[in-house]
Order: structure tokens, then C-alpha cells, then sequence
């Protein structure tokens, strides 16, 4: 059964991405939406996204915050909005706002699976936007013990072994179609996560709930990919966020430990590896002080219930 475009909203967090912002609207216009199924929140922005915004695209419903409070926030300030003011829209697309879609993005995402209650989550297959033919995201397996993602097919060129429906543990929340039963039932993303990994958290906390992810290889979508830059920002708020992804997501006591362990031991290794130049890029994102500062901080700040 085909969904129509008009049963989704389209929720865009951003933040200082003026132009990013900009080309990912048009993208999703060009593709079939209007201006507002197009919900904008932005995280307090310093640049001209607002006046931007505004004047380009007047219809666009845009939520100004007086703070940057962080992707997982924004995102569920959008969520809730969506289910406030839109009541038959039954998905919800989350998207980054330094991504553009294809024009027959939504032709593919919504007509590819078989319309089905057990899913919960479609994701698109997404390029690297400065590489266009180069996969970032094709599916992802979880690892069974520390939640990383398994066979994303990151750096890969298109292929039968990438371009196959299938079920999926994670979907990468630079572009996610949520049901809005999901949204409904798990209250979006966990806000404790500011950034990062607040996705692989969310898709776990779905599957609990007895729905399935889909990965969906004939909608495209291209990212410009900013988390992958090592700054200190990042080194902080990525050790920070995997720190709360163990302590929340643990199996019990000594899985935690063990996670806690592997978590400190890899900081160690890779920022010798990285020192000696046998790594080209640090795995903890930047600065090594920050990356433990980050660390720590995600042992001691005390965690929602959520």
C-alpha cells in the first residue's frame, strides 16, 4: 500500500547552518513537499539562518530557541509539535540540515516496504555529499556486546550486497522516517543525549517495543557528514554521549562495567596510536583531554528516566 507525501511532516533541527539549510529546503521542495510539511528548529543560531529562512521560505514553520539546546531536544521539540498541530500526520522525517534529498526521495522512501504496523523506522540509503557516488550509510547490524554499527558499508560504491531492502538495527538519524506511533510511545529521542548517539539509542529503545527498522536503498539522500571533523567540541560531547549510551543501555551490572572498561582502555590506545602517527585520525574525535573530560562527565552527571 503507497503512502501519500502528505501523511509526514519533516522535522530539521539546525544550527548555524544557513546555507546547509537552505539547499537541504529546496532539496526536499524539489522532491515533492511543501513548505509546510517543513518544520525548522533552530538551536539558537548566531548566523542568518532565521532571517533566511524567513525570506525564502515564508511557509515554513519555524521554531526559534532562546538556547542551543542540543539535536535530541530540538528534534523532539519538532516531534512534539508535529503531533500537537498535525494530527493526521502518521510519519514523522527527521532530517540534518546538511543534507539534500533526490527528487524521487520521497517516491522511493515511502513506496519501497510493503506497508506494515511492525515497522517502525525506514531509513534512506545516504551518500557522502563531497564524495556523491561514495556510500556513508547502507543499513547497520549492531555488535552484540558495545553497540557499535556493523556493515554500514561506509566508503563503498554502489552493489548488490548495498542496495538490498532489509531489517536493520540502526538507522543514522541523518534522515529517519519515524511512525508516529514510535514517537508517540518512546517520546522521541532521549534528551540527555546532546549530540551523538542519541539515535543508536532511540532505534534500540524501538526495537523493544517489537518494531522492525528498514532500510530502504532506492531513496537517496547526501550528507556533508560535520561530526566527522575531530575539534574539541566533538571529542567532548561524542565520549560524553557514549558514556550515557552504556550506562542507560547496559544488560545489567557487569556489562556496564565491561563497557565502562573498554570505554576508558580504547581512549588510552587510540590517543597513543594517534600520537605515534599510526593512526591518521583519532577514533575519540579530537583532543584527548576533552575526549576524557567528556568521559568522566558521562560517569558522574546523574541520568533522566526517560
Amino acid at each position: 500500500m503507497r503512502l501519500p507525501i502528505n501523511s509526514l511532516q519533516i522535522v530539521i533541527p539546525t544550527y548555524n547552518r544557513a546555507r546547509d539549510l537552505i539547499a537541504c529546503i529546496q532539496s526536499l521542495l524539489a522532491a515533492g513537499a511543501f513548505e509546510d510539511q517543513i518544520i525548522v528548529v533552530d538551536n539558537y543560531s548566531q548566523d542568518d539562518t532565521i532571517s533566511k529562512v524567513k525570506d525564502f521560505f515564508p511557509e515554513v514553520i519555524l521554531i526559534q530557541l532562546e538556547n542551543n539546546l542540543g539535536a535530541a531536544k530540538a528534534s523532539n521539540i519538532g516531534f512534539k509539535y508535529v503531533l500537537d498541530h498535525f494530527p493526521d500526520a502518521a510519519y514523522v522525517l527527521r532530517l540534518d540540515s546538511d543534507t539534500v534529498v533526490a527528487p524521487n526521495f520521497f517516491l522511493q522512501l515511502l513506496n519501497g516496504p510493503e506497508k506494515s504496523e511492525s515497522i517502525g523506522i525506514l531509513g534512506p540509503k545516504i551518500y557522502f555529499y563531497d564524495s556523491p557516488n561514495q556510500i556513508w550509510y547502507a543499513g547497520a547490524d549492531a555488535h552484540p556486546w558495545h553497540f557499535g554499527a556493523l556493515n554500514t558499508h561506509i566508503g563503498e560504491m554502489d552493489s548488490p550486497s548495498n542496495s538490498q531492502l532489509k531489517n536493520v538495527d540502526y538507522v543514522w538519524g541523518a534522515a529517519m522516517l519515524i511512525k508516529r506511533d514510535v514517537i508517540q510511545k518512546t517520546g522521541g529521542f532521549d534528551p540527555d543525549f546532546f549530540i551523538y548517539h542519541e539515535e543508536i539509542d532511540f532505534c534500540r529503545r524501538v526495537q523493544t517495543l517489537g518494531y522492525n527498522l528498514v532500510y530502504v536503498p532506492d531513496a537517496h539522500v547526501w550528507h556533508k557528514v560535520g561530526s566527522s571533523g575531530n575539534n574539541a567540541f566533538t571529542a567532548y560531547y561524542w565520549n560524553r554521549s557514549k558514556i550515557f549510551l552504556y550506562r542507560k543501555q547496559a544488560q545489567n551490572f557487569g556489562h556496564r562495567l565491561l563497557l565502562l572498561m573498554y570505554a576508558f582502555s580504547y581512549l588510552v590506545l587510540d590517543a597513543i596510536l594517534f600520537r605515534l602517527k599510526i593512526k591518521k585520525t583519532s577514533g575519540n574525535r579530537g583532543p584527548i583531554l576533552h575526549a576524557f573530560r567528556g568521559y568522566f562527565d558521562g560517569l558522574r552527571l546523574p541520568l533522566r528516566q526517560f
